[in-house]
This record gives structure tokens, C-alpha cells and sequence, in this order.
């Protein structure tokens, strides 16, 4: 496959929407895969020693350290389609976040609400309170310092915040 979106072709808010929005894809792989690890590896690989616990958390490692990126892309494009696509830079997701438009942030909080009611009844954060939580992943996680950080808690929630920021994307 050729990867050929360039900024020369498309605003540069337009690629990081397609980046993020491809990264998101293969996270859920990752999570469907940690979830039935035995249905992604072959038998080859299923008789090695410890490769189902093992592909496990491999997955759930690599969807920590992508999601945070993907939501960070996927607001690093929202924000440079509403603003003339200038570019948002760091990695804290509250400061971008705080970036965009106060209208952009109640839809999407409004988007999240629709997700929360749907998917996780139980759920009563704000998606501005789950970026807060999570505002400094990318730097912290990428290099698995804290593995035992790194693999607590469920990704769902912010898997279903970069849902949010990127049907935002679409309707706005």
C-alpha cells in the first residue's frame, strides 16, 4: 500500500485526521487482539512458551502508548481545521484540548455524552476530565518506564474520546 497524502495535496489538518484516524484503527486491533490473543497469532506461535500472556500484554503496552497519540493527532487536527491550519505543538492533552473553540469543545463533549450513554453507562467523566487524566501519556508511557502504570486502568475510555474528537472532525 502507497502511502500518498501529502500536505502539498491536502491541509496539513487533513493528514493529521487521516493519521490519527488510521493509528486508531490498528489500536483497536490491538485491543481486540489482547482481548483474544490466541485468534492473532499463528500456531507457530501458539506453541511457544507463554505467547498467549505474553501477546497479551505486548498488545495492551502497544494500545497505551498509541491511543495517547492518536487522541493528540486527532485534536492537533481539529484544532488546525478551525483555525486556519495553524499547527498546535507539545504532546499534553489538555493544552490542546484548551485549544479549540469553546463550540468545538461542547460538541464535542456532546459527542462523548452520546458514546458514554451507549457504550459506558458507568462512565461519568467529561471528555475534557479523561484528556486531564491522561494529559501527559505519550511522554510518560513511550518508553515503558512504569509498566505497571502503563497497564492499569481501561483504555476504553480514551478509545472512545478520540471517537469523539474525530466524529467532531466530520460534523464541524
Amino acid at each position: 500500500m502507497e502511502l500518498t497524502m501529502t500536505t502539498r495535496q491536502h491541509p496539513l489538518h487533513h493528514l493529521r485526521h487521516g493519521q490519527a484516524l488510521a493509528l486508531q484503527y490498528a489500536a483497536q486491533i490491538l485491543i481486540n487482539s489482547q482481548r483474544d490473543p490466541r485468534r492473532a497469532l499463528s500456531g507457530a506461535q501458539l506453541a511457544a512458551t507463554n505467547a498467549v500472556n505474553t501477546t497479551a500484554l505486548g498488545c495492551q503496552y502497544a494500545a497505551r502508548i498509541l491511543l495517547p497519540f492518536v487522541v493528540e493527532l486527532a485534536l492537533k487536527a481539529l484544532i488546525g481545521k478551525h483555525n486556519n491550519d495553524q499547527g498546535s505543538w507539545g504532546h499534553h492533552l489538555s493544552k490542546l484540548y484548551d485549544e479549540l473553540p469553546a463550540n468545538v469543545q461542547a460538541e464535542l463533549e456532546r459527542d462523548f455524552a452520546h458514546i458514554k450513554r451507549t457504550e459506558m453507562p458507568a462512565e461519568t467523566r467529561l471528555a475534557r476530565d479523561i484528556l486531564a487524566d491522561h494529559h501527559h501519556d505519550f511522554p510518560d508511557w513511550r518508553y515503558l518506564d512504569d509498566p505497571n502504570k502503563l497497564v492499569s486502568g481501561p483504555v476504553d475510555t480514551l478509545q472512545y474520546v478520540a471517537c469523539s474528537i474525530l466524529n467532531v472532525y466530520n460534523s464541524t
